[in-house]
C-alpha cells in the first residue's frame, strides 16, 4: 500500500468513527436508478437550474437594476448619446462591452427555456403514466409548484433589461393586476410604487428574481428529491419489477458515469 493510499484509508477511518458515514455512503452508491432515457428528463432540469446560478450570478456583476436615466455611452454606436434607464444600458454594456456578456446571456436565456420544456415533459411522463398517485401526491404538488414558479421567474427575468419586450410584458401584467376586483388598483399602485411605471419597480423584481424566488427553487428541487430518494423511482412494467423494487442500474458508477457526462 502506497503512502498516498494509506493517508486516505487513514482520513476515511478517521472519519467514519465519528461519523458512522461508511454504511450510509455503502448504501447510497449501490442505490438503483431505473434505466430508461425518460428518468433523465429530471436530471436535465436540474442541470439546466445549475447552469441558469451560474450564469445568473456572472450576469449580476454587472446589472444595475435601476431605472434612473443615464446617457448612454457605450460601444454600440446607435444608440450614442440616447437617453435610457441605467438598467438597459447595462444590459448594454453586458452584450457589447463585457467579455463573453453576450454569450453568457444567451446560455442564461436557453438554459431557462430548456429548463421549462424539460420540466413539462417530465410531468408529462408522470401524469400519463400515473406516477402522481398515492404515495408520490406530495411530490407532484411540488412539480406543479416549480412550474408555477419557473413561469413567474421567466417573466421577472425578461422584465429586467427594461426595453421594449420587458415594457410590453409589464403594462399587460399592470392592466391584469389592475383588473382584480376591489384591490387591483391598490395592488397595481403598490407594486410599481406609485403611477406606471413608477421607479423602483426594477429594483423590486431584481431582488424577486435572484433571491426570493431561487431561495424557493433550491427549498423545492431539495424537498421533491428527498422524496424521491426516501420512496425510490417509478418505473415502467416488466419483468421482475413489482412495486417493492427497482431495476436498473446503481448510482456507482453506471449511473453516475452516465449522468455526469451527460451534464
Amino acid at each position: 500500500m502506497s503512502a498516498r493510499e494509506r493517508i486516505a484509508g487513514n482520513v476515511a477511518n478517521y472519519v467514519d468513527e465519528r461519523t458512522g458515514s461508511a454504511k450510509w455512503l455503502k448504501k447510497t452508491l449501490t442505490k438503483v436508478f431505473p434505466d430508461h432515457w425518460s428518468f433523465m428528463l429530471g436530471e436535465v432540469v436540474l442541470y439546466s437550474f445549475i447552469i441558469l446560478l451560474l450564469s445568473g450570478t456572472f450576469l449580476t456583476f454587472w446589472f444595475d437594476p435601476s431605472m434612473r436615466e443615464v446617457e448612454y455611452e457605450g460601444s454600440y454606436e446607435p444608440l450614442s448619446g440616447l437617453k435610457m434607464s441605467a438598467a438597459y444600458a447595462s444590459t448594454l454594456h453586458i452584450s457589447f462591452d463585457v467579455r463573453g456578456g453576450l454569450l453568457m446571456r444567451q446560455i442564461h436565456h436557453w438554459a431557462a427555456l430548456i429548463f421549462m420544456a424539460a420540466m413539462v415533459a417530465h410531468l408529462m411522463r408522470v401524469f400519463f403514466t400515473g406516477a402522481f398517485r398515492k404515495p408520490r401526491e406530495f411530490n407532484w404538488i411540488i412539480g406543479v409548484g416549480l412550474l408555477t414558479l419557473g413561469i413567474v421567474e421567466g417573466f421577472l427575468g425578461y422584465s429586467l433589461p427594461d426595453d421594449l419586450l420587458s415594457g410590453t410584458g409589464i403594462r399587460i401584467a399592470e392592466a391584469i393586476i389592475q383588473a382584480l376586483p376591489v384591490v387591483g388598483s391598490y395592488l397595481a399602485y403598490f407594486v410599481f410604487g406609485g403611477a406606471f411605471p413608477g421607479e423602483v419597480f426594477i429594483q423590486r423584481i431584481y431582488t424577486v428574481h435572484i433571491l426570493l424566488i431561487p431561495g424557493i427553487f433550491l427549498a423545492l428541487i431539495t424537498a421533491h428529491l428527498m422524496l424521491v430518494w426516501y420512496q425510490k423511482h417509478t418505473q415502467y412494467p416488466g419483468p421482475g419489477r413489482t412495486e417493492k423494487n427497482v431495476v436498473g442500474y446503481p448510482l456507482m458508477p453506471v449511473y453516475m458515469a452516465k449522468a455526469g457526462g451527460f451534464f
